[in-house]
């Protein structure tokens, strides 16, 4: 018996003594992936990285006596990975940044590092979105989309990612994923005190309803005309192509009323010249004789006979309404 438990005690013995000893060889080898690493960052950061995940996986299994390897390996990795993404970045390598972007995103959450993590997820939609007006100038639009919307997946109110998306959707004569971007870059602009982008969406928007207006006043579908120009002034008020057009529209009509208020409306907004406010004074003349109101008119017409108006402004103040 007791022979017996000698040889199992040796056993116990042997046993031991190997597993330290293979311990101790892990933990060499984590300190020698980890030294390597260390080096190989002043020349090539992926083979860095690589060396580094390396030394933190052997350490992580070696357990106790590599807890400081493990750390060592876990802080570095991460930045190395976004020094490298970075220096593709500068040699405008999208794609291969974009990738390698991602790499540092995912080295920053499985290792904790907050400061990376921040820093990667501010660039990557940045560059899904140039990689996207890439693929959308090269008419590849459903690229584009799907570049605009992997922005979108980090940053839900990028409002130029939502703006570039609306572009796409113009593109395709998509007009309610037109209006649904468009008005996303506005309410996302807004909360990130984005003005540029909110202000190009709205003139987007404003000029786009514009062009539908005019299409349905050539096919005298006045009513059409109106209801769109109504939608443009939601985006701006600004413009005093909107303006003239309500007026005509409105003349079209017989609503005599509405179409003096969009026509003074327009001499506010119009450049100060009696060239450019010659067809809006035009509409007035309109407006006020079709109320009868024939002073008024005749006044109006007279200061519309300026260039391309002044034959038809002197006819209506000689022929039709005989001004005095």
């Amino acid at each position: 018996m007791k022979n017996v438990t000698f040889k199992v005690l040796v056993a116990v013995f042997a046993l031991t003594f190997t597993f330290s000893r293979l311990q101790a060889q892990t933990i060499e080898e984590a300190t020698n992936a980890y030294n390597r690493g260390v080096e190989l960052a002043a020349s090539d950061l992926p083979k860095a990285v690589e060396a580094l995940t390396q030394a933190a996986s052997i350490a992580e299994k070696a357990g106790e006596g590599a807890e400081e390897i493990l750390r060592l390996a876990k802080q570095q990795i991460p930045v190395l990975q976004y020094n490298y993404a970075t220096a593709l970045y500068k040699d405008k390598k999208v794609d291969e940044a974009i990738e390698n972007f991602e790499l540092a995103h995912n080295y920053a959450v499985e290792y904790g590092d907050q400061g990376i993590l921040s820093k990667a997820d501010d660039l990557l939609p940045k560059l899904y979105r140039v990689k996207g007006n890439a693929d959308y100038k090269a008419g590849k639009y459903d690229d584009a989309l799907a570049s605009f919307d992997k922005a979108l997946t980090y940053d839900p109110d990028f409002a130029g990612a939502h703006l570039s998306k609306g572009l796409v959707y113009n593109k395709q004569n998509n007009n309610e994923l037109l209006k649904s971007a468009m008005d996303a870059a506005i309410e996302s602009g807004l909360i990130i005190k984005d003005d540029k982008t909110v202000e190009q969406a709205k003139k987007f928007m404003s000029d786009n309803l514009l062009i539908e207006a005019n299409d349905a006043f050539k096919k005298n579908d006045f009513e059409k005309t109106i209801e769109l120009l109504g939608q443009s002034l939601d985006y701006s008020d600004t413009n005093p192509e909107v303006h003239y057009l309500f007026a005509v529209a409105y003349n079209k009509l017989s609503r005599w009323d509405d179409a003096v208020v969009s026509a003074l409306k327009g001499l506010e907004l119009e450049e100060a010249t009696a060239a450019k406010q010659a067809r809006f004074h035009f509409e007035l003349g309109m407006a006020h004789a079709g109320k009868g109101e024939t002073g008024d008119a005749c006044a109006s017409f007279k200061k519309a006979a300026v260039g391309p108006l002044a034959e038809s402004a002197n006819y209506q103040i000689k022929t039709v309404l005989k001004c005095s």
